[in-house]
């Protein structure tokens, strides 16, 4: 029963604003951080199955509150996150049993009954987020603490901000207080049906005009979370686009709600009531895909991904599929298979712009990786977070040549070199793409930051080592105590 776990105190960019730490009294326990020694290996090609979709698998775990039958979630990721909402889910006081084996993950709300987010597991992770709109709609109040998640963005040391949840909430008749860091909630006669624009959550990008931000997708899954049970009709105009979350209006969909999904708008009938007990199978998680196909390209491997769903990852790759025929990486489709070959000729260069409509940020750190390796000169432009550029640094002492300006990346390309010592990764796809960076070049490196690892990627460790990897992991002390220490 994975929600018995206790949970441990945030670390890296999890916390929230916290008091200035005094030196540590005879005999506390030292704070140790995670690392891993990594080394490319003799190369070795093969197939890999992919991981379940953590962007759906969130949601999908708070929508299960809307109902009191069970639900079922497969091929469910083992990851942090899903750990934190078993748990919070448990102390809520509904019934979570995980099946580690067949990845399945079944939830019986029908007993919950709490209405305060569990803090310690919400500081840790940004999912706790959406069980605001429905333990709202089940009980008429909902309070939380700090949301966690990586410090790529708006928020104190990479909390969540809530309040773009508050304003959503206020559509559906809400009353909301935020302070920075948590939310309380009433409504004590329900919610009620509301026409958004989420284009009021987003900005336009400057290339196309298009809605983007941090703030367009939780908004859109927060919206469709509080529209499945609200009386009367929802229509939710210009809609996040990206499979996060036109795949939770599908899974409400299949647990009785009335939607209906076009492109420039879905409309929800609320169901008044609670859901009906539904099953899911997640697609496979689309930047796990993006990352294993890196992986084949910087480590020169024959590499077959399996997938769940593949039309559903095809669909939601279009623009990363787009970029990657571009740049010249060899791909090729084959049923639930995706075949990528290496290179034969050096990658050709790009531009690729990261918008919501487009090549989903987390993408974007991916891509530099690849372009570092083209003939001539690339760029990357990201319109959805601030801060995205959080891996420059650690790429810079491998020897690349990388300009930051504003929110562009420049890239002119040419080869690594290993780095003078540890890398130190700040949030989970700058972890990745040192990583990368890292069995590319082949020589052993220490990597910090490979916490936020484990909240996006299901076994890294055992996929990379049957690509030749070699992986050893051990902790330090934490560097400010360790700096406390010595001084």
């Amino acid at each position: 029963m994975e929600p018995q776990l206790t949970p441990t105190p945030p670390t890296g960019g999890h916390t929230t604003d916290a008091p200035v730490a005094t030196p540590p009294s005879p005999g506390a326990p030292i704070h140790r951080e995670p690392y891993w020694d990594v080394e490319a290996g003799p190369p070795q090609g093969g197939e890999l199955r992919m991981a379940g979709f953590k962007h759906l698998m969130v949601p999908a775990m708070a929508a299960a509150c809307l109902s009191e039958e069970p639900w079922c979630l497969d091929n469910a990721p083992q990851l942090t996150d899903r750990q934190a909402l078993a748990a919070m889910l448990t102390q809520l006081g509904a019934r979570v049993d995980v099946d580690e084996a067949a990845d399945r993950v079944r939830i019986d709300a029908s007993p919950l009954h709490g209405h305060r987010v569990p803090a310690d597991w919400s500081a840790q992770v940004h999912g706790g987020a959406y069980l605001l709109p429905v333990l709202l709609a089940r009980h008429g109040r909902v309070e939380s603490g700090a949301h966690g998640g990586c410090r790529i963005g708006g928020g104190s040391r990479g909390g969540r901000p809530v309040e773009h949840i508050a304003r959503v909430l206020e559509r559906f008749g809400a009353c909301c207080t935020t302070d920075g860091a948590g939310l309380t909630a009433t409504a004590p006669r329900g919610l009620r049906g509301a026409v958004i624009d989420l284009g009021d959550f987003a900005t336009p990008d400057p290339h196309r005009g298009l809605p983007t931000g941090p703030h367009y997708s939780g908004a859109t899954k927060t919206a469709l979370l509080a529209a499945a049970t609200a009386r009367g009709n929802t229509v939710l105009r210009h809609p996040y686009p990206k499979p996060d979350a036109q795949e939770l209006a599908h899974v409400l969909a299949r647990a009785g709600v009335a939607v209906d999904v076009r492109p420039e708008s879905i409309e929800v009938q609320g169901a008044d009531g609670p859901l009906r007990a539904t099953s899911v199978t997640l697609p496979s998680d689309l930047m796990e895909v993006i990352t294993f196909v890196t992986a084949s390209v910087l480590l020169d491997r024959n590499l077959t991904l399996r997938l769940d769903r593949p039309e559903v990852v095809r669909d939601g790759l279009a623009p990363e599929l787009h970029h990657l025929g571009n740049i010249g990486v060899p791909l090729a489709w084959d049923g639930e298979l995706l075949h990528v070959r290496p290179a034969t000729s050096p990658l050709a260069p790009d531009r690729v712009i990261a918008a919501s409509h487009l090549v989903y940020s987390d993408a974007q750190p991916l891509f530099a990786l690849l372009l570092l390796a083209a003939s001539g000169a690339s760029a990357l432009v990201e319109t959805v977070w601030s801060g995205r550029f959080g891996y420059v640094d650690g790429l810079r002492s491998m020897g690349a040549r990388l300009t930051v300006d504003g929110q562009e990346l420049r890239i002119l390309p040419g080869p690594l070199h290993p780095a003078p010592g540890p890398l130190r990764g700040n949030d989970l796809r700058a972890a990745a793409a040192l990583l990368l960076a890292a069995l590319a070049i082949g020589t052993p490196h220490r990597l910090y930051g490979v916490e936020h690892l484990a909240r996006g990627y299901d076994r890294l460790p055992a996929k990379l080592r049957s690509l030749g990897a070699r992986i050893t992991s051990g902790t330090t002390p934490a560097p400010e105590q360790e700096a406390r220490t010595h001084a």
